[in-house]
């Protein structure tokens, strides 16, 4: 793994667990990165398909 990578993610995981021990209300912070997840997870899916919907129509299938 590239360290700096390994760095990235501690660095996440560390302000995860800041984040948690300063929010008030977990809640809502739950619900906001939920939220934030399903939409990433959406736009990947969205672009993985008109990617490969461009690559089989440049392969002639």
């Amino acid at each position: 793994m590239n360290s700096l990578k390994g760095l990235g993610v501690c660095a996440l995981l560390a302000g995860i667990a800041y984040a948690l021990t300063q929010v008030a209300d977990l809640d809502q912070l739950l619900l906001a990165f939920t939220a934030v997840v399903i939409s990433v997870s959406l736009f990947t899916y969205a672009a993985s398909a008109r990617r490969r919907r461009h690559d089989r129509r440049i392969a002639g299938e």
